[in-house]
């Protein structure tokens, strides 16, 4: 990673990844690809795991506690209901369908206001990537609803293997972090 895209990164003083990737992909296309990765945060947690260890019991001996998460999990079971009517009778036949429900669904795990315009500004982008993905019809119908989940995984909703196959695989997650990492929320007026 080039030390200009390390130094904006420190500047940034942020963990808000999507919004470190999107103002660093400005800087550094490629820093940015880098730092959205899976082989990066695989390899960065290879480090940690390895360079935190407690060693021997010395005085200087490290110890390492996993991080918590950024957000507390919502107790019970996810929402399930559909924010939007689908008709499981007629086939999701087009991008725009799916918007609604989507940004209805990313919303429902947005830790904070900027976070759901950010989702609502991705929302074609990320409806246009679930269409042209290859999901199947039931799926599209569940994501179509817009259930706000709130916890858990999408994925582990979704009707079928290939399904999750899909939602789960690195190339669908990128793109996914490159539609928020994209987006361009609406400010707010100060009328």
């Amino acid at each position: 990673m080039s030390e200009k895209a390390l130094a904006y990164i420190v500047k940034a003083d942020s963990d808000d990844m999507g919004a470190v990737i999107g103002g660093l992909n400005k800087v550094s296309g490629d820093d940015a690809a880098l730092l959205a990765s899976r082989s990066l945060r695989e390899d960065f947690d290879g480090c940690i795991g390895k360079a935190v260890l407690p060693d021997s019991g010395g005085p200087k001996a490290q110890s390492y506690a996993p991080p918590e998460a950024a957000a507390k999990p919502v107790v019970g079971k996810p929402n399930l209901k559909p924010a939007y009517p689908v008709r499981a009778d007629q086939p999701v036949s087009s991008s725009i369908e799916l918007t609604k429900g989507l940004v209805s669904m990313f919303s429902s795990y947005a830790r904070d206001e900027s976070q759901k315009k950010t989702y609502a500004a991705a929302g074609q982008c990320l409806s246009t990537l679930v269409y042209k993905a290859g999901f199947s019809q039931e799926a599209l119908h569940f994501l179509a609803g817009g259930a706000p989940l709130g916890t858990g995984s999408i994925a582990e909703h979704l009707p079928n293997d290939k399904d999750k196959a899909i939602w789960q695989s690195p190339r669908f997650t990128q793109e996914l972090v490159d539609c928020t990492t994209n987006a361009t929320p609406t400010p707010l007026s100060d009328s």
